[in-house]
């Protein structure tokens, strides 16, 4: 009995870890493309398949000789990503970044996803984090809502989800992470947000909206750029 016992404790903590491991490969902040390219910073460059280990900011490329490569952002100048049918292309550039460290001067290099380009440029980079889902409607027991400490019967659920970072890539090369992207953008903006308020008054625009924050950053490179000046001649 007491084998027997041994055995199937020993077969719970495979499936346990087993589970943890699938779940990690599931959930992870992994994405493959079927085809890119490497701009190495040699100037030279690589295709293949495309893995983007974002924990890591690692890319690796599966050559199609078979052999697999990976390069960590110091020896890259950025990389695409193609879908099968080639119906989009997402582009990723190499920034130097304090990674969050405003009150350090040490800038390392990283991968970001270029969303704007011009005078000022909108980069993403993605994260993971844990939500506890167990307080949303739909996983409430309509009998016994809520458990000891206001949680659902069962306690808390937490799931895996995906965050978008957005940053400003500015004229001095410098990248801005906006924490707050409307309150960031106005000291961006400066005298001119005034400007970019009544642009998003008038376009109906989120700053919680990809596309939308795109059209922001956009307008602040129009708006930013200077004044051609031009002589009149009398022929």
């Amino acid at each position: 009995m007491k084998t027997m016992v041994s055995k199937a404790c020993g077969l719970l903590v495979v499936l346990v870890i087993w589970a943890t491991h699938a779940m990690a490969q599931s959930s992870g902040l992994v994405d493959e493309w079927p085809m890119g390219r490497v701009y190495l910073a040699t100037g030279d460059s690589i295709s293949g398949k495309i893995t983007y280990h974002r924990s890591e900011d690692l890319v690796r490329i599966l050559k199609p000789d078979g052999s697999v490569v990976a390069y960590a952002p110091v020896a890259v100048r950025g990389f695409e990503a193609i879908d099968n049918e080639g119906r989009y292309r997402r582009v990723f550039v190499t920034q130097r970044w304090n990674f969050g460290n405003d009150y350090s001067d040490f800038l390392a290099p990283a991968f970001f996803e270029q969303i704007v380009i011009g005078k000022y440029g909108l980069l993403k980079r993605e994260t993971m984090t844990r939500r506890d889902i167990s307080r949303d409607p739909m996983y409430r027991n309509p009998y016994y809502p809520y458990g000891y400490g206001g949680y659902p019967m069962g306690g808390p659920m937490y799931v895996d989800q995906r965050l978008e970072n957005f940053f400003i890539l500015l004229p001095n090369g410098k990248v801005k992470e906006l924490r707050n992207v409307k309150k960031d953008l106005e000291l961006i903006y400066g005298k001119k947000s005034g400007a970019m308020k009544e642009y998003v008054r008038q376009n109906k625009l989120k700053y919680t909206s990809l596309p939308d924050l795109a059209k922001i950053v956009s307008y602040l490179g129009a708006i930013s750029q200077p004044e051609v000046k031009t002589t009149s001649v009398d022929l």
